[in-house]
C-alpha cells in the first residue's frame, strides 16, 4: 500500500477489497453511504480514535493500515535505528542465545542509570531518531544486567532500570505501529516490575500495559487494567509521595482516554470518573511534575480533558477548553506541548477558527518536527486548512507534513 494514498484513498482501496459498496459499509459503521462517500473522497475527516478504529475493524485492517506508515524511524542528523534491530534487541535472551553476550561488557548499573534516564529525556523531547538508534544498546545492556546481578540490590537496581527501558521502548513500538512488538516489550517489563515489587515501577508498568492495549484497539482491556492497578500496590499508597502521586496520575489519564473510546459509550460518565481521579491526585500535587517521566500534573490533566472532548466529537467543550489554555504547558516536556498545540489545532479546525488551527499546527511543528510529521492527524489537518487558508505559511507547512502529493 503506497504511503502516498490518501486517508480516504486508503478506506476506498480496502473496502474494495472486502467487496463491500459503499452502502453496505455505511451500515457496518452505522453511517450514510453519503458518509462513506465523503470519507473516501477526503471531502470529510476522521478526526476521532474511536472512529478511526471502528473503520479499520469493519474494514477487517489495522488502523495502521488506514493510517500509512509513521516516519519516525527515517534517517536524520546521521541517526539510524531500525525495527529489526530493536526487536534483535528484545528477542535476545542469555539462557537461549549462549555466547550472545560473550562479548559484552557488563555495564556500570549507575551509568545504564543515567542512560535510561538520558533515553526518556530524548523520547520526552521528540528526538525520535536519536533516541531510536540508542535503544537496542540499552535494551542490550539492561537485559545483560539482570542476568548478571543474581541478588540483593544490585539486582533491584538491574531489574528497575531493565523494566524502565521496556516500558519505554513499548511506548516508542506503540507510536511506530508495532504493536506486536511493543506488546512484547511491555509484558516482560511487567513481569520484571513485579519481581521487583517497587510499587512505583508495579504502576508504571501497568499503565504501560494499559497504553498497549488501547493501541491495539482493546479500550475496554485498558479500563479493566487501568481500574485494578491501584490493588496491587499497599492501600493508600498512593498519596504518599509526589512520585506516587504522579504514578497514579498519569495512570488515571490514560485509562480516561481508553474509556472514551469504547464503542458505543454514549457518555462520559467513565471518563470523567477517571479524570477526577487524576484531578485529585494533580490538586494534592499540587504543580507539573516529570516524576519518573509522567510529566504529570494539572497542565497534563487539562491537556486529557481537551483529548477526550475531542474523542467524543464535543467540539463546543474542546474549543472552550481549548481557548482557556493559555500559558498552559510552557514548562512540560516538548512531547506534551507538540501534542497539547496539535490537539488546539484540531479543536478549532473543527470549528471554523481556520487562523487559529494554522497557527497552532504551525507551532505543533515547531516545537516537534518528527512528532507531528508522523502524526496521522496532522497530516490529515494540515490537507484540510491547506484548503481553507491562502496563507503562505499553511501551504509551506502542508507540505512539509507530507499532506500534499
Amino acid at each position: 500500500m503506497s504511503d502516498h494514498l490518501t486517508f480516504g484513498e486508503r478506506v476506498r482501496f480496502y473496502r474494495k477489497r472486502r467487496n463491500l459498496t459503499q452502502s453496505e459499509l455505511g451500515q457496518l459503521l452505522n453511517r450514510s453511504e453519503n458518509w462513506v462517500y465523503r470519507v473516501e473522497t477526503d471531502r470529510l475527516s476522521v478526526n476521532s480514535v474511536k472512529q478511526l478504529t471502528s473503520i479499520a475493524e469493519a474494514l477487517r485492517v489495522h488502523v495502521e493500515d488506514l493510517q500509512g506508515s509513521p516516519t519516525l524511524l527515517e534517517d536524520q542528523d546521521g541517526h539510524r535505528a531500525s525495527v529489526p534491530v530493536i526487536r534483535a534487541a528484545l528477542m535476545q535472551s542469555r539462557r537461549l542465545s549462549g555466547s550472545l553476550f560473550d562479548n559484552r561488557e557488563v555495564p556500570r548499573l549507575e551509568r545504564m542509570s543515567a542512560q535510561v534516564s538520558q533515553a526518556w529525556g530524548l523520547y520526552q523531547a521528540s528526538e525520535y531518531a536519536n533516541f531510536g538508534s540508542k535503544l537496542p544498546d540499552l535494551l542490550a545492556d539492561s537485559r545483560l544486567a539482570v542476568h548478571t546481578f543474581p541478588a540483593g540490590s544490585q539486582k533491584d537496581e538491574a531489574l528497575r532500570g531493565f523494566a524502565l527501558t521496556l516500558h519505554l521502548a513499548a511506548v516508542y513500538l506503540r507510536k511506530l505501529g508495532e504493536t506486536n512488538l511493543a506488546w512484547k516489550a511491555v509484558d516482560e517489563g511487567d513481569v520484571a516490575a513485579d519481581e521487583l515489587g517497587d510499587p512505583a515501577v508495579v504502576m508504571t508498568l501497568r499503565r504501560g500495559v494499559a497504553h498497549v492495549q488501547l493501541g491495539a484497539g482493546l479500550p475496554e482491556d485498558a479500563v479493566r487494567v487501568t481500574l485494578t492497578a491501584p490493588d496491587e500496590v499497599p492501600p493508600g499508597w498512593w498519596t504518599s509521595s509526589p512520585l506516587a502521586l504522579s504514578v497514579y496520575g498519569t495512570l488515571f489519564l490514560n485509562g480516561a482516554v481508553a474509556a472514551a473510546r469504547i464503542e458505543d459509550q454514549a457518555d462520559q460518565s467513565l471518563t470523567n470518573e477517571m479524570l477526577a481521579k487524576a484531578q485529585e491526585a494533580a490538586d494534592r500535587l499540587g504543580s507539573d511534575r516529570n516524576e519518573m517521566w509522567t510529566s504529570f500534573g494539572p497542565a497534563n490533566v487539562k491537556i486529557h480533558r481537551l483529548a477526550t472532548a475531542l474523542e467524543f466529537e464535543d467540539i463546543g467543550s474542546a474549543v472552550a477548553i481549548a481557548s482557556d489554555m493559555r500559558g498552559v504547558g510552557p514548562g512540560l516536556p516538548v512531547e506534551r506541548q507538540a501534542r497539547l498545540r496539535l490537539d488546539i489545532a484540531r479543536a478549532f479546525g473543527e470549528a471554523g477558527r481556520t487562523d487559529d488551527a494554522v497557527d497552532n499546527l504551525k507551532r505543533a511543528f515547531q516545537k516537534a518536527p518528527e512528532q507531528i510529521r508522523a502524526h496521522e492527524f496532522a497530516r490529515d489537518l494540515a490537507k484540510r486548512l491547506r484548503k481553507r487558508s491562502q496563507r503562505r505559511d499553511m501551504q509551506e507547512l502542508a507540505v512539509r507534513l507530507g499532506a500534499v502529493k
